[in-house]
């Protein structure tokens, strides 16, 4: 197994939905194999990703990172090809952790922005967003499930919990 501890945050948009302190802890990334190339920013890694930082965590087939000419992630994508990737984190204590599937998922840290797409499903609690696309905004912390052609937006959202 290719293991990979960085000493660099990857600070992904979607820890905007994680414990503050997380964004300080270190990133490990573990895979079968990994190619990391640093002169053209894009580093890959395949086979039983594992991603862990702080109460983050990202579980992949692959994962894809492009780096900006500040050597900054720009955008990051998890891929799931035998089942969807899956993101989670502790948002807050005392909360339900956030549970994100997709067959792909984009990160892009620079803007705090993200797109699940294809079999997509966010869950926190008893609360849920399901579509073939789902975008994350952090800026205006909004959640937008755009018409899809084969399937429907499903939320379910508990009031109890808000």
């Amino acid at each position: 197994m290719f293991r990979v501890l960085s000493l660099a945050i990857i600070v992904l948009p979607l820890l905007a939905w994680a414990l503050p302190s997380d964004s300080t802890e270190m990133v490990h990334i573990a895979s079968d194999s990994a190619i990391y190339n640093y002169k053209t920013g894009v580093d890959q890694y395949e086979g039983h990703v594992k991603v862990d930082q702080g109460t983050t965590h990202i579980r992949a087939d692959r994962l894809v990172t492009k780096k900006n000419n500040e050597h900054k992630i720009a955008e990051a994508i998890a891929y799931g090809k035998q089942k969807p990737a899956h993101f989670w984190t502790l948002p807050k204590e005392n909360e339900p952790q956030i549970h994100a599937r997709a067959k792909q998922i984009k990160f892009y840290p620079i803007t705090s922005n993200a797109v699940l797409e294809y079999q997509v499903n966010v869950l926190q609690g008893l609360n849920s967003f399901t579509g073939e696309k789902v975008l994350y905004n952090n800026a205006e912390q909004t959640i937008t499930i755009p018409h899809a052609t084969n399937g429907r937006a499903d939320i379910v959202y508990n009031p109890q919990k808000a």
